[in-house]
C-alpha cells in the first residue's frame, strides 16, 4: 500500500506550512507599507551647477485620507545648497479647508535643518459643520534653494507627520502612521571655458581647416612648378 508524501515526511508538511505563513506575513507587511501614507522629497531632474539659478524641491505626500495638517523637518548640507524660502503647496487646501502655514524655522548646524508645518482651520469632519480634508497624493510644500557649492548632499526627512481632520480616542487630532523617504542631490562645479565635448569639436574643425589649407598650398606650388619656363 502506497503512503502519501505527508505520512512519509511529516516534518515536510510543517516546514511548508511555516514557509507559507512566513510568505503571507511578509507579503501582508509589504502591502501595508505600500498603502501607508508617505511623505517624500522630490528633487529636480535637470543637472544643477554651482552658482546657477535657484531651484525648487517638493515635499510630497501619497496615500493620505482626510488630511488636515502636516509637519516636516528636512536636513541638508548648507555648504552645497543654501535655503532661500518655503511655501505651502496647493494640496492641503484642495478640499475646501482653509490652510494656514506657520513661520519656518532654520536650525543651523552640519547639516542644517528646516522645520515647517501647515494646518487647516475648522472642526474635524465628525463634528457638525466639519469638512473633510483631501485624499490621495499631492504637494505639501515647495522649498527653494540656491546652489552655492559643488558636491553631493542628502535631503533627509527627519520627521514627516500627517494629521487627519478627525479626533482619536483621546479626543486629540488623529495622527496617521506615516513613512518618510528622502533624496540625494548632486551639484556640479560651475567650470570655466568650453566643455571637453565642445573643445573636441573646435579642435576637429581646426584640424580639418589646416589640412585643407595645406592641400591647396601644395596643389598651387605644383601648378607653378609645371608651367612654361620663361625665355625659352
Amino acid at each position: 500500500m502506497k503512503k502519501g508524501l505527508w505520512s512519509i515526511c511529516p516534518g515536510l508538511g510543517l516546514s511548508l506550512l511555516a514557509a507559507a505563513v512566513f510568505v503571507t506575513c511578509v507579503s501582508g507587511v509589504a502591502l501595508a507599507e505600500m498603502n501607508q501614507p508617505q511623505v517624500s522629497v522630490k528633487v529636480p531632474v535637470e543637472q544643477l551647477k554651482k552658482g546657477g539659478p535657484d531651484f525648487q524641491v517638493e515635499i510630497a505626500t501619497d496615500n493620505v485620507t482626510n488630511l488636515a495638517a502636516f509637519e516636516f523637518s528636512l536636513t541638508y548640507d548648507s555648504s552645497v545648497i543654501k535655503y532661500v524660502g518655503v511655501e505651502g503647496g496647493s494640496f492641503l487646501g484642495s478640499s475646501g479647508r482653509q490652510p494656514e502655514c506657520l513661520e519656518p524655522r532654520i536650525e543651523p548646524g552640519n547639516p542644517e535643518t528646516l522645520r515647517f508645518n501647515c494646518v487647516t482651520l475648522g472642526p474635524p469632519v465628525s463634528v457638525p459643520g466639519g469638512k473633510a480634508g483631501p485624499d490621495g497624493s499631492g504637494v505639501l510644500a515647495i522649498v527653494t534653494f540656491s546652489p552655492v557649492g559643488s558636491g553631493e548632499t542628502s535631503l533627509e526627512l527627519k520627521t514627516g507627520r500627517l494629521i487627519a481632520a478627525e479626533l482619536d480616542a483621546r479626543g486629540m487630532p488623529a495622527e496617521m502612521e506615516t513613512t518618510v523617504q528622502g533624496a540625494t542631490l548632486d551639484v556640479a562645479s560651475s567650470g570655466s571655458g568650453l566643455s571637453w565635448a565642445l573643445w573636441g569639436t573646435v579642435i576637429g574643425v581646426g584640424a580639418a581647416v589646416i589640412i585643407v589649407g595645406l592641400g591647396i598650398f601644395v596643389v598651387r606650388r605644383r601648378a607653378r612648378g609645371s608651367g612654361p619656363v620663361e625665355g625659352m
